[in-house]
């Protein structure tokens, strides 16, 4: 008990003076078990990086996102046949998509906003960014739910 009150200090601590960071890689594993693998922020970028010019309803204006495709992350984890992909959150925020439409539309997991580097306070360092302004389809609430912020799990299947 005291010890686990200890750690609640800690954490606590670490939280005001802002030493609190967000793990700086992905886990990428097929959703049924077996092999994973993490990538870091700079195996990520090594990717290929992609620039998205888009809105969202969690930002003013049209901002410049730029990462790697999701569809290039998949298929750095042999993932091309996948038929679904769950990502996480770091807040265990989950949801489900259909592969395919990773393959239809230049889906980033976005490392940078404007040139700067996501930080925890600006949805990073990871945040899956749809390319809503292009396509009025995606302009449905059903596509925000989709813009998961701080990353930290894509898993497949």
């Amino acid at each position: 008990m005291k010890r686990t009150f200890i750690g609640v200090l800690v954490l606590l601590f670490a939280a005001c003076t802002g030493s609190i960071t967000l793990s700086q890689e992905l886990e990428v594993a097929p959703v049924s078990g077996g092999t994973s693998m993490v990538l870091s922020l700079d195996d990520l970028r090594d990717l290929g990086e992609t620039e998205l010019r888009t809105g969202n309803e969690f930002v003013d204006g049209e901002r410049l996102f730029r990462g790697p495709l999701v569809r290039d992350v998949l298929r750095h984890a042999g993932a091309d046949n996948a038929t679904l992909v769950r990502l996480t959150a770091a807040n265990d925020y989950q949801v489900e998509i259909a592969a395919e439409e990773f393959m239809k539309y230049e889906v980033i997991l976005a490392l940078s906003m404007d040139g700067v580097p996501l930080s925890m306070r600006d949805k990073g360092p990871i945040w899956v960014i749809y390319p809503i302004s292009s396509h009025a389809e995606l302009q449905d609430p059903v596509f925000n739910n989709r813009l998961i912020w701080q990353l930290v799990k894509l898993e497949y299947r």
